[in-house]
């Protein structure tokens, strides 16, 4: 997949930091290690004279006996090395730094490939790059209220809306421990104000902890975005990312300009993951009929076919609130 400038930009940021870090951390420990042992440099230097004096050894015509004898005095070294660190409570053998990646030393390079740490970095910058991240970090299912939700039975749910929503957090709290990239998706539906933005971000959040590449958006400004790469105005692969992503939320389906290049686009991200298994979480104010009626029943039947329903219910939690203040 080509990825756009910015994205690889900050994937090779992250890389190298990465790098950077553990090379000082390492570097850092030698120094104080050193000033306390000394014996600890002594080793070092030892280790280091090795080196030429094996070149001599070979040089000289004598390398018959020399390598084992170098190796295995440098093998004595690594060991007191070892113990004189344990001993001193330090949990490593050496001063080698500790790369987050040990396939590739965070270089993001194998054997002239690419490492499978790069192309997790630039599919989480990519994801990054589209999703609203800011509204993501403060928003989890802590921070969800349900004494907003009336606790009187309604004889349509046979529960109160405020139970009815609890096992609704529920359902997605636990969806989002056990998420996996070839798991469930999730369509909420219900009215405007209700929770279901609180919900998706929540979702979104926790998956995103979780090491996931996750992309979060209103419908519109995806859509916008994806049409300004289609006629040339922007650079990028945004539809790619839609697709592949290992969970895709999309908040506010049918708030979105109804255009025939929109009702492609979201056919086509929404076949293309379901067929290729990938979750996808969707909330709406519209019902399946009213879907069918705005995009026809192309994309209404993948949807309710495809997707848990999970109908949520409740007043308008923001007037709720402008009431309480005023009151």
């Amino acid at each position: 997949m080509a990825y756009d400038e910015k994205v690889v930009r900050a994937a090779r940021g992250r890389l190298e930091k990465r790098r950077r870090d553990a090379e000082t951390s390492a570097a850092a420990l030698r120094e104080r290690m050193c000033g306390e042992i000394p014996r600890l440099r002594e080793i070092e230097r030892e280790k280091a004279a090795a080196i030429p004096e094996l070149t001599h050894a070979i040089l000289a015509g004598n390398a018959d006996g020399a390598v084992e004898r170098i190796q295995q005095k440098n093998l004595e070294l690594q060991q007191e090395m070892a113990h004189i660190l344990r001993s001193n409570g330090c949990d490593r053998d050496n001063f080698e730094p500790r790369y987050t990646c040990t396939k590739c030393g965070d270089t993001g390079y194998v054997n002239g490939a690419v490492c499978d740490c790069y192309r997790r970095l630039l599919q989480e910058e990519a994801c990054n790059a589209l999703s609203g991240l800011s509204a993501m970090r403060l928003t989890d299912f802590a921070s969800l209220r349900l004494d907003y939700y009336d606790n009187a039975v309604d004889p349509k749910l046979g529960v109160s809306p405020r139970e009815h929503m609890r096992d609704i957090i529920d359902y997605c709290r636990d969806y989002t421990a056990a998420f996996t990239p070839h798991g469930d998706s999730l369509l909420l539906q219900g009215a405007t104000g209700i929770g279901k933005t609180h919900l998706c971000l929540a979702i979104a959040r926790g998956v995103t902890e979780q090491g996931f590449g996750v992309v979060y958006g209103s419908v519109q400004p995806l859509i916008r975005r994806l049409e300004a790469e289609h006629f040339g105005r922007e650079q990028g692969s945004s539809e790619d990312q839609l697709i592949t992503c290992d969970l895709l939320v999309l908040d506010d389906l049918g708030m979105e300009f109804d255009t025939p290049f929109s009702r492609a686009c979201l056919y086509n991200i929404l076949n293309a993951r379901l067929l290729e298994g990938r979750p996808t979480v969707v909330s709406t104010n519209l019902s399946i009929s009213a879907m069918k009626e705005r995009y026809g029943d192309q994309i209404a039947s993948r949807i309710s076919g495809g997707f848990v329903p999970l109908l949520c219910v409740g007043n308008d939690i923001r007037q709720i609130i402008r009431r309480q203040s005023l009151g």
